[in-house]
């Protein structure tokens, strides 16, 4: 009886034993879950006053009155297009930090004379501008105008007054720019002493220097070595007084001139 009785007496401490960690672990739950939430709570109401505070930040930085444009800083600018630049501008105002500076560069590299140009912001207020210009190289008179090129054949301006150290290009026609062109670093060491050059078939390139008399027909390269020759010859050459009109250099290792006839005139 007494064996019952303790059996008894064990089986019921044991289940509240159990029943009471349950509620134990229960409890424990319940608090976990209601730190969470408290937690969860606090990082969303942190995250909300982070985010709000960012907003407002933004609204005060774009509508500051002290970040709004108010000047361009232009280094190096365009002497042909400086009017074009001052329009593209003026309608490049509002917000330094939001203002498109891709966009603007990309507007200004389609002028003829840009070849490069870099951007950047100065704050509060001023975008700085610094232009790599191509340089003329050539200029044509069209009509009393005078259209100035670069290396290339574009035309990068015109204006009234004729152009100084600059090389003239005889003749108007433009489709012919391009074979002047390809050969434009061979004029580069004479420019200076360079009259005019053209461009006529069959003997292509037509160079006359401000120095001589003669015109040259100097093919497609070596233009400075192969007249250099012929002016070291020149005075060796048993002329008898004929004075020379032309001279082809256009076959490697020939010179081939024409005289004037006197006193006619004629060749």
């Amino acid at each position: 009886m007494s064996d019952t009785r303790s059996h008894s007496l064990k089986f019921e401490a044991e289940f509240f034993r159990k029943s009471n960690n349950l509620t134990l672990t229960r409890e424990k739950k319940i608090r976990s879950i209601q730190m969470r939430s408290m937690h969860i709570c606090l990082l969303l109401l942190v995250t909300l006053l982070v985010g709000f505070s960012v907003y407002k930040a933004a609204v005060f930085l774009l509508e500051c009155d002290m970040l709004q444009v108010r000047s361009y800083r232009l280094r190096r600018q365009p002497v042909f297009a400086r009017e074009e630049v001052r329009r593209i501008l003026s309608h490049r105002a509002g917000n330094i930090l939001t203002l498109d500076l891709r966009s603007l560069r990309a507007q200004l590299l389609r002028l003829p004379e840009v070849e490069n140009v870099a951007i950047s912001r100065i704050l509060p207020d001023t975008v700085e501008i610094d232009f790599i210009l191509r340089q003329p190289l050539f200029y044509t008179n069209q009509n009393g105008v005078y259209q100035l090129l670069d290396a290339s054949g574009l035309v990068l301006g015109e204006q009234a007054a004729e152009p100084k150290g600059l090389i003239p290009i005889r003749g108007n026609d433009m489709s012919l720019m391009s074979q002047i062109a390809a050969i434009s670093e061979e004029l580069l060491p004479m420019r200076q002493k360079i009259e005019y050059i053209g461009y006529h078939e069959p003997v292509g390139i037509e160079l006359k220097l401000r120095s001589s008399p003669e015109v040259f027909f100097p093919g497609l390269d070596g233009f400075v070595k192969k007249i250099n020759r012929y002016f070291k010859i020149k005075p060796h050459l048993p002329m008898h007084g004929a004075r020379i009109r032309n001279v082809d250099l256009r076959l490697a290792g020939r010179i081939y001139f024409e005289c004037f006839a006197e006193p006619q005139g004629e060749s």
